[in-house]
């Protein structure tokens, strides 16, 4: 092993490590937080399906389980297949969906800036330099406004294609100190693998990085280079094994009618004061940090020791990825936008910063390795300078509850076949909540949630929002072969509709499984000759029925709270083997404050069936906020019952004071 290959391993490591401080405490919360109970979800499904249809059904992969009876629905939204195929080995060795998305965010990260490290590195010779340019690439703030969305963590295959290419090139443009070489076909797939990956992380990549490394290659031919004939072949070669990843979202927009409106798209356009300073909207968040512009401005002042292809080849960079990011603000997006295919379907221009965001880490390569001329420890002052500006840990997640609920470990053990609906469907965060634990069944769900609307889904949702669920609703269903409905009833007052389509036998109960306060009921649009093993008419008449496990609420603090100078925290627990003890769990459960059990009897009145708990007021108050816990953190409640079984209530988001 050569001592750059050892350095190069041991610079990914130290990547690796910082990442995991930088998203701290995810690191920590593999597999019991996510970022936020929205976008995760959906991209963990993503993720998710990518390794079940791959294993099940690899021919009809974008014919996922969302949003049926809609073709090509898993072009609805990224594929992140690439992403998913990193995540292979470890979903086979058991990592269950969660745990493996969260390691595909911190891999991200640590990608991304070994990725610009490799880079700054060819172009200048020096260690220091790719570092401090990767420190900046990978934990740059437009990444932390996008700790939700893994595709747009996952930006290394952009400096790592543009890497490529002048790998390919050769000394010419791979800084000082490279033996000579010219272009070779290893070379060439080196970087037709490249392009095809970025092609298979991200859409938005694929667009805007192809373009990029268009108008490099054009910089580059103009600058005498001719020798392009292999990465001619070798790239066509990825573009067609990117087909079947491609055509999908042709056909979907074709089917659909999916592309963005004007207004939608100029509303996701950047202006120049978006790069200045921070803006409310997260898309249009692009300020890059003031040390990275203040290096970057060095260049100007050192550019007589820097080389000039390279200086060229970062501007060309910033200059797209600046005039792209302003959307149809100018001309730019707005001439793709009316004539390249692809690009009408392209949501939020701001993204191009993406591409700036290279360029301006050359820049930081640029002038970290001049000053690293001047004196040594100019460089290790910029690397550290740019950490401490862009450390945002510990970051506030949010706490998940077991991901199974009893009624999908049913639907995924019975034989019976059939599609499925969820209700409420696009209620809050019901879409993406279906789609999440439809990663425990992988049945197909009428539910879905993406940029865009698809006509089926959009009519059914239409007629489950009446005031009164009409008729054509169960007809509407069985037009789209849906077997199973079911009812969170705790999310929704749906009792009227189900005795009318009961009595009507359009509608067949079949069993209540534990799921909330009042628990999740499931039908059957066909008579399945199964003897129902609960009786349905107290839920119809609005009784209070009965749970076999744990129940409770939080009922103070309100999610999202400021809290008082005198925090009060109290809510209720009920189980059928007692509660043994409560705590409320902070910084994502780092914390753990036990709660005292009082007696409620006007509780134990309204839920009767629970003889073993004589105390189900849990209750907390604090002078000031315990020692350890962050101002902006979490809460969870977690509940022990009598037999030792622990149950985490939905977490909450609060502020201390």
């Amino acid at each position: 092993m050569t001592q750059r290959i050892r350095t190069n391993l041991a610079t990914a490591a130290l990547f690796l490590a910082l990442s995991i401080a930088m998203t701290w405490p995810l690191g920590r919360c593999l597999s019991s937080a996510v970022s936020d109970p929205g976008d995760p979800y959906i991209n963990i499904w993503i993720l998710d399906w990518d390794f079940w249809a791959t294993l099940h059904q690899p021919l009809s992969l974008f014919h996922a389980n969302i949003f049926h009876p809609a073709k090509y629905a898993l072009a609805s939204s990224e594929n992140l297949y690439d992403v998913a195929l990193l995540l292979m080995p470890f979903r086979v060795l058991g990592v269950g969906p969660v745990a493996a998305h969260n390691i595909a965010v911190i891999l991200g990260f640590a990608f991304s800036g070994f990725a610009a490290y490799l880079l700054g590195r060819m172009l200048t010779g020096s260690w220091l330099a790719g570092f401090a340019a990767g420190v900046f690439y990978a934990f740059l703030p437009f990444r932390f406004v996008h700790f939700s969305h893994v595709q747009h963590i996952w930006g290394g295959w952009l400096a790592l294609m543009l890497a490529a290419l002048l790998w390919y090139v050769g000394p010419a443009s791979a800084g000082p100190g490279r033996a000579e070489a010219r272009p070779t076909w290893k070379r060439a797939s080196g970087f037709g693998f490249v392009f095809l990956m970025n092609g298979l992380t991200n859409i938005h990549w694929f667009l805007f990085g192809s373009f990029a490394i268009a108008l490099t290659i054009v910089l580059l031919t103009i600058r005498g280079e001719r020798r392009w004939l292999r990465l001619f072949i070798t790239t066509s070669i990825a573009l067609a094994l990117l087909t079947p990843f491609l055509y999908p979202y042709w056909a979907a927009a074709k089917l659909y009618h999916a592309e963005r409106t004007w207004a939608e798209t100029l509303q996701y356009s950047a202006t120049f004061r978006d790069w200045l300073f921070a803006n409310a909207e997260p898309e249009r968040c692009l300020f890059p940090g003031v040390i990275a512009l203040i290096v970057a401005v060095l260049v100007m002042w050192k550019r007589d020791t820097c080389r000039r292809e390279s200086f060229s080849i970062a501007i060309l960079w910033i200059v797209i990825g600046f005039m792209g990011s302003l959307g149809l603000n100018a001309f730019f997006h707005s001439a793709l936008f009316n004539v390249v295919p692809g690009f009408r379907a392209v949501r939020a221009p701001a993204r191009w910063a993406m591409i700036a965001y290279v360029g301006i880490a050359i820049l930081i390569a640029l002038a970290t390795a001049a000053l690293t001329r001047w004196r040594v420890w100019t460089g290790a002052l910029i690397a550290t300078a740019l950490l401490v500006e862009l450390w945002q840990a510990p970051i506030r997640l949010y706490s998940i509850t077991d991901q199974q609920r009893e009624v999908d470990a049913w639907l995924a053990t019975t034989p019976i076949e059939g599609a499925m609906i969820e209700l409420p469907i696009d209620s809050r965060s019901s879409e993406s909540e279906a789609m999440f634990y439809a990663t425990a069944h992988h049945r197909r769900i009428v539910n879905g949630l993406s940029g865009f609307n698809l006509p089926q889904h959009k009519k059914i949702v239409a007629l489950a929002h009446q005031t009164q669920i009409p008729d054509a609703f169960v007809d509407e269903l069985a037009r789209a072969g849906v077997e199973f409905v079911v009812v969170h009833a705790d999310a929704i007052d749906a009792r009227e509709w189900l005795r009318r389509e009961l009595d009507r036998g359009r509608l067949h109960f079949l069993r209540r499984f534990n799921g909330g306060l009042s628990g999740d009921w499931l039908f059957s649009l066909h008579d399945l000759s199964i003897k129902p093993i609960d009786d349905v008419d107290p839920f119809l008449r609005g009784e209070v029925t009965y749970s076999s496990t744990t129940i409770g609420v939080l009922d103070n603090p309100s999610p999202g709270e400021i809290l008082g100078k005198r925090p009060f925290f109290s809510g209720w627990a009920l189980a059928p083997d007692g509660i043994r003890s409560v705590e409320f769990r902070f910084n994502n459960g780092g914390i753990r404050k036990k709660a005292i059990l009082i007696a409620e009897p006007s509780l134990l009145e309204k839920f009767p069936g629970y003889p073993n708990v004589p105390r189900p007021r849990f209750v907390a108050s604090f002078d000031k906020r315990p020692r350890g816990v962050r101002k902006f953190t979490d809460v969870q409640v977690a509940i022990t019952d009598g037999g030792g079984k622990v149950t985490l209530l939905p977490d909450r988001w609060i502020v201390w004071p």
